[in-house]
């Protein structure tokens, strides 16, 4: 969960970022290990590697726990091993749980997942433009697909009340609920999903979503330990950690419980995964219909989903790939944490990892794991259509992304998480525009496609109720097709303005000499002073906030010195930039060097472009500690 604002306080800085599910892109470890005790040392390394204090798995069949065990440290300070019964967070997988607790209301007849929320929670706030004709459902809410922005950095700053209720937590902050597109058309991962359809249920049943789960879920699954609170028994819980694998984590209350709560241990977390290997069966006590099950494991609300498509993100669920094979799961990662769980229905076995470092070290365990475990499988055979010339050429061309998973990082995303499909040779490959790995992007049928390597399609093309074209995938970045000439316009203009206000840095080792020393003095002083102030007013106040201190979610979440910087220094680089236009301007009837003034007006004319397109995103003057 605590990714997502990783994601947001990195798009400042980053040229792009693409979801923070690289494991598609992990490199595959050689040689797999052919034992528990391989595969276990394996993770030794890895962790030792990698800083990261300790882990607890679980690897299972449909009969029973293939192995579960720790591999390292649960407490540095206390020398306290990591075993299967340690408690770990396990940060978003707590959706699957969440959805499980909503299936078993369905089937009881207390909720209907076609049910708008407004109906189901009426006291949860939020704006959908398209109430009317397009309300957003339970459905949609679980599935990513209301529209809404990820939750906010006050949101994901607030971690300190134990006692927050649920009503109380969708009630802090509820400025991120507004559908930014058409809900049920596309994935975008959202934190206050989840939450919405929890309080739907606690209205339904009449408990709170703690006791509700609690005895609906966790205990039939004898998952007694598992709890979304901190354990009365503290010795249970594993410490969380910083990226140096020493400093200690706090241990975060997060507001919106359902979406990311769960403390689990890798013994207990093996009867979830018995459980949907088996169809809602473990151990001879069903607790859901097995269409219940594959219920969870479709999608239905995207654009791709509706077009027939079922690789995707369904009920707190969602497909992915591992060695050659369809698995569902979920991953999850809070403050201290990391975790993934996987399990393949097709072959009847599945896996559960935590550890206690946030790290993408966890992709190279998963990968260990999921060859061991598949070790005596034969990889699916990857299907490949054939498609005319003219079928392929519709599909070639350049994608935007449209949907952001946070709004903010919008102004920077559309011009760099742009990807370009070229047809080659008869083949298709896909590239990011800006760096990235060319991969042949291959049809499986006429509108959906797979990566060179995956046995299925991953991206699927669909056309919006505008007669747009759109390039769809299981996590969001849904791309919408653009002519080229749009894409490296606006590439351009930004090149541009960025070439100007970088070079009044330059040009001040050159005028601000030559001042001294008598030069330039026609030039009245303003027309370059203040662009250049303006420049360094929007570095101080974008960049310096992001190389201090490291715990930038409790500084840019509260009003801190931080975040005032953020606050102030865009508004003065706004008043500067329109300050120095209107004195280059004036500028230009002097006498000084022609050059210097066409440079000074340049510069303050990128300025005034740049306040223009950082406003028109909601970044000048913004206050994150209020947003």
């Amino acid at each position: 969960m605590k990714s997502g604002i990783r994601f947001l306080a990195a798009g400042f800085l980053l040229a792009v970022l693409v979801s923070f599910h690289g494991s598609l892109w992990a490199d595959e470890p050689n040689d797999p290990p052919e034992t528990i005790a391989g595969l276990r040392a394996a993770i030794q390394a890895i962790l030792e590697e990698n800083r990261i204090p300790g882990a607890s798995i679980a690897l299972v069949d449909r009969d029973g726990v293939i192995w579960a065990g720790g591999v390292g440290k649960a407490d540095l300070a206390a020398d306290r091993d990591a075993t299967a019964d340690t408690l770990f967070r396990v940060g978003s997988i707590s959706k699957s749980f969440n959805a499980l607790a909503v299936m078993t209301a369905v089937e009881a007849g207390l909720l209907d997942l076609d049910t708008p929320i407004r109906e189901a929670a009426p006291d949860v706030a939020f704006e959908n433009p398209w109430q009317d004709t397009r309300p957003i459902t339970l459905a949609m809410a679980l599935e990513h697909t209301t529209g809404f922005d990820d939750i906010r950095v006050r949101e994901y700053a607030k971690v300190d009340d134990p006692g927050m209720t649920l009503v109380e937590g969708l009630a802090f902050n509820p400025s991120s609920r507004v559908s930014r597109w058409k809900p049920g058309t596309h994935m975008s991962y959202c934190n206050a999903g989840p939450p919405i359809v929890a309080r739907a249920l606690e209205i339904a049943s009449g408990q709170d979503f703690e006791s509700y789960v609690r005895a609906n879920v966790l205990d039939p699954l004898g998952m007694h330990q598992s709890s979304f609170h901190f354990p009365e028994n503290a010795a249970r819980m594993a410490k969380g950690y910083r990226d140096d694998g020493v400093t200690e984590a706090h241990y975060d209350h997060i507001t919106i419980r359902p979406s990311g709560a769960l403390n689990s241990s890798a013994s207990e977390m093996a009867n979830y995964l018995r459980l949907m290997l088996n169809r809602g069966e473990l151990d001879g006590r069903r607790l859901l219909r097995p269409e219940s099950i594959e219920r969870m494991e479709t999608p239905t609300t995207t654009l791709a989903a509706r077009a027939g498509h079922t690789y995707g993100y369904g009920l707190g669920n969602y497909t992915t790939i591992v060695n050659g094979h369809l698995f569902h799961g979920h991953d999850g990662g809070i403050t201290g944490f990391a975790a993934t769980s996987a399990y393949s229905p097709d072959l009847g076995v599945g896996f559960h990892i935590s550890v206690n470092r946030p790290s993408g070290a966890i992709r190279e365990i998963r990968e260990h794991v999921g060859k061991f475990l598949t070790r005596d499988f034969e990889a699916l055979e990857p299907p490949r259509a054939d498609l005319t010339e003219e079928q392929l050429r519709a599909v070639a061309g350049y994608y935007q992304l449209v949907t952001p998973r946070s709004e903010l990082t919008r102004f920077m995303l559309r011009l760099l998480d742009t990807r370009r499909v070229s047809l080659e040779a008869g083949s298709l490959f896909v590239k990011p525009l800006i760096g990235g790995e060319r991969r042949e992007l291959i049809p499986v049928t006429v509108d959906s496609f797979r990566l060179e390597g995956r046995p299925v399609a991953t991206r699927f093309l669909v056309t919006d109720e505008t007669g747009d074209r759109i390039l769809q995938g299981r996590f969001g970045g849904n791309a919408r097709q653009v002519p080229g000439w749009w894409v490296y316009g606006q590439l351009a203009v930004a090149a541009a303005v960025l070439t100007l206000m970088v070079s009044s840095l330059l040009f001040a080792f050159i005028w601000l000499p030559a001042r001294v020393f008598g030069r330039f003095s026609e030039l009245p002083a303003q027309a370059t002073l203040v662009p250049l102030l303006a420049v360094l007013s929007l570095l101080g106040g974008v960049l310096l906030p992001f190389v201090l201190n490291p715990d930038m979610i409790t500084d840019f979440g509260n009003r801190t010195a931080r975040s005032m910087t953020v606050f102030l220094g865009t508004i003065a680089f706004a008043a500067l930039s329109f300050y120095g236009l209107i004195a280059a301007w004036r500028s230009w009837a002097s006498d000084g060097p022609r050059a210097a003034r066409l440079h000074a007006l340049l510069v303050a004319a990128a300025c005034v472009i740049a306040v223009l397109y950082l406003g028109g995103h909601g970044l000048i003057g913004l206050r994150t500690w209020a947003y």
